[in-house]
C-alpha cells in the first residue's frame, strides 16, 4: 500500500519520485527523465536532496521512511523548489494544479489536529454562512492524492472552480459553482471539504438559501455523510489497484 507520508530530510519537507510522479499523473520514469535532461537547473540542496551511504542506511529503519526505500543505495528527495521545476517541465494543467496544492497542504501547511472544528452551512447563491456546532472527524484516507483528483475531475467536469483563499471563520464556502477553500490546512482536510462542497452542490443544488431554511442541520449531515462516502468509496478503489 502506498501512502502520502509527510517526510522530512535535514528537516525540510520533501516527496520522494513516487510520491511526485503519482501527484503529478505521470510515472517514476518520466520525473527521471526530466532530472536527467535538465541536471544544470537543479540544485542539489535547493531542488534536490541525493541521500546514500549510510544515511541511506538509517532512513530506511526510520519509521516515516517505511516502504519508501527498498531496494535502493541512493534516492533523490524533491523540495518544493524541486517539484516547481518538474511541474514547469511537464507543463499539464493538472501538474500546475496539483503543485499548488502540495505548497500550500504538503510543503507549507501547518501541523494542525486531524478534526474539522465547528461545522458551518453551505449557500449556493450567496456567501453569508453561519455555523454548525457538531465536529466531523476527517475519514481515514490511504490515498488522500488520488481521492483529491477524482474529486478535482468531478469538480471539472461540472465547470465548478476551486480556489484557495485566506478564509476567516470557515474552512470552505460554496457560492454558485465556486468553491472557496481556506489556505494552511492539512491536506487530508482539504480533500473533506471538497467532498462536503460538492455534496452540497449535488443533493442541494435546488434548495435555495440554506442558511434561512429549517432543514439547515439536516442538509449540513446529509452533506457531511454524502462526503464520507465519496471519499471512502475512492480510497478502497486505488486499494483494488494494487
Amino acid at each position: 500500500m502506498h501512502n502520502l507520508k509527510r517526510l522530512e530530510v535535514h528537516g525540510i519537507k520533501v516527496l520522494t519520485t513516487r510520491q511526485l510522479a503519482e501527484a503529478y499523473e505521470t510515472e517514476r520514469k518520466v520525473i527521471n527523465n526530466n532530472y536527467l535532461r535538465n541536471k544544470d537547473k537543479f540544485i542539489l540542496g535547493k531542488h534536490y536532496i541525493a541521500v546514500e551511504g549510510d544515511e541511506m542506511r538509517h532512513l530506511r529503519t526510520s519509521p516515516q521512511f517505511e516502504g519508501e526505500l527498498k531496494k535502493v543505495s541512493k534516492a533523490y528527495f524533491w523540495t518544493e523548489k524541486g517539484a516547481l521545476l518538474h511541474a514547469k517541465s511537464l507543463n499539464t494543467d493538472k501538474a500546475w494544479q496539483v503543485y499548488d496544492y502540495l505548497v500550500d497542504f504538503y510543503f507549507r501547511a501547518k501541523e494542525q489536529e486531524a478534526e474539522l472544528p465547528p461545522k458551518k452551512e453551505v449557500v449556493p447563491t450567496q456567501t453569508k454562512t453561519e455555523p454548525i456546532k457538531s465536529k466531523v472527524a476527517i475519514p481515514h484516507m490511504d490515498e488522500p492524492i488520488f481521492v483529491f483528483k477524482n474529486l478535482l475531475a468531478l469538480a471539472d467536469e461540472q465547470g465548478i472552480t476551486l480556489k484557495l483563499q485566506d478564509l476567516r471563520k470557515f474552512d470552505s464556502i460554496l457560492c454558485g459553482k465556486n468553491v472557496a477553500i481556506r489556505k494552511q490546512q492539512l491536506f487530508e482536510k482539504v480533500v473533506y471539504e471538497v467532498a462536503y462542497e460538492l455534496a452540497h452542490y449535488f443533493i442541494h443544488y435546488n434548495q435555495g438559501d440554506l442558511v434561512k431554511s429549517p432543514l439547515q442541520k439536516d442538509y449540513d449531515e446529509q452533506a457531511e455523510r454524502a462526503a464520507f462516502m465519496m471519499i471512502r468509496m475512492l480510497d478502497i478503489k486505488v486499494k483494488q489497484k494494487y
